[in-house]
């Protein structure tokens, strides 16, 4: 069953009536509530060696078959991935042929080192095998890393299935001021990774926001596409702040191609270059 993107490991229908068995007596009654709860925590869906995603997707379009060609292309990209790494946080590698083919990307957070990508990419894998038992194409997004596998050609491919939006629930006391300081600090951001080699596009900066406070942003792309597609990968969700996060003093916006967030607080790595950008230097 395929997870909505924006909802991680639903349990509320574990206890929905059709699911418990009715006995007449109370303690064999109380008994099956106790079995039913355990099972639902302990649901094989649930990976507890590995932190839980973010968000994840299973595509249930197209699926494969237990020890089929599909399946062995995939166990077999899926263990060399993690030893792929460009230098810089980003992973992919093709097998097979035909229908059969998979691909498969990984990129890390450009502020987090190679011992924390390594694990995060890991860890994804991981959790994808246990999410997606079989479904031919499958993204998961954790803080530091994206992994995403599936039958069709994912490199330059800026086709968009779904947005992931996550939010902060605080908004900003002077919601005005601070949409107008948040706005060209993204902006700049978005020129510079934009602009970024074939190896990287990330950026990170800050600027004043109203009052005392701080904004922090950070933008990436995955490195394979072009200056303009990535520019414009990353224009259409800065652009949908207004719709989900105004006022909102934190949010973020999950693509496998491109990503952004923003905060009023340092979120990621003191290790990451943080250019401050002047308020008057913004307009």
């Amino acid at each position: 069953m395929t997870k909505h993107p924006k909802y991680l490991y639903p349990l509320k229908n574990c206890f929905h009536p059709k699911n418990l068995n009715m006995f007449d007596l109370a303690g064999k009654l109380f008994l099956s509530l106790l079995t039913i709860i355990f099972i639902c925590f302990i649901n094989p869906t649930t990976t507890l060696a590995q932190p839980a995603f973010l968000s994840y997707y299973c595509e249930n379009s197209a699926n494969y078959t237990v020890n089929s060609p599909y399946q062995r292309n995939l166990d077999t990209t899926l263990t060399a991935l993690p030893t792929t790494n460009n230098g810089f946080g980003f992973y992919n590698l093709t097998t097979g042929q035909g229908y059969d083919t998979v691909h498969s990307v990984a990129l890390c957070r450009g502020d987090v080192n190679p011992d924390a990508c390594r694990s995060c990419v890991n860890d994804s894998i991981v959790n994808l095998g246990q999410l997606c038992p079989n479904q031919k194409e499958a993204i998961g997004y954790y803080d530091n890393c994206m992994v995403k596998y599936s039958n069709q050609v994912i490199l330059g491919n800026t086709g968009i299935k779904f947005y992931v939006y996550l939010a902060n629930t605080q908004n900003a006391t002077d919601i005005d001021q601070f949409n107008s300081d948040l706005s060209p600090l993204l902006k700049k951001l978005r020129v510079r990774a934009a602009a970024g080699g074939s190896l990287q596009k990330f950026a990170s900066g800050s600027t004043k926001g109203p009052g005392f406070s701080t904004i922090y942003g950070l933008v990436q792309c995955t490195p394979d596409l072009s200056e303009t597609q990535c520019s414009d990968c990353l224009e259409d969700i800065i652009g949908r702040i207004s719709l989900y996060f105004n006022g909102r003093v934190g949010g973020r916006i999950l693509l496998p191609m491109c990503t952004f967030r923003y905060e009023t607080y340092r979120f990621f790595n003191k290790s990451a270059p943080v250019i401050h950008y002047p308020r008057h230097l913004l307009r």
